[in-house]
Order: structure tokens, then sequence, then C-alpha cells
């Protein structure tokens, strides 16, 4: 199903280009802007702590227990 996308005339948004789209559309977008943020933000927490030497490698799940 494609989605449809109406665009707004300039003259009606005072110079700003708007787009309306499905509210389903949107929240699902939101959903997936927070988890890659949440994504984003764990890989530069675990890019610093490895630079702070917080990290250790293991060959195995089990070295964890």
């Amino acid at each position: 199903m494609a989605t449809q996308i109406a665009t707004i005339p300039k003259q009606i948004s005072r110079g700003e280009e708007l787009v309306v789209l499905k509210r389903s559309d949107f929240e699902a977008y939101r959903k997936w802007q927070e988890e890659v943020n949440d994504a984003l933000s764990k890989v530069k927490r675990g890019k610093e702590e490895y630079k702070k030497g917080k990290t250790f490698s293991v060959s195995s799940p089990r070295f964890l227990r």
C-alpha cells in the first residue's frame, strides 16, 4: 500500500513546505526514530567505556557467569 503525501502550497504555509500524512504513519516514524536514537546512545556509551578501558573481551558467554 503506497503512502499518499499531500504538500501544502508555500503561500499558505508562509514559505515553509508542510507535509500532511496519516497519524499511524507518523507514529510509526516516531517510534522508529526513538529506537534509532536509543541504539545510537548505547553505541556512544559503549565507545566511551571502551576508550576508558572498562570493557573486556570473552570468547564465550560462559565467562560472564
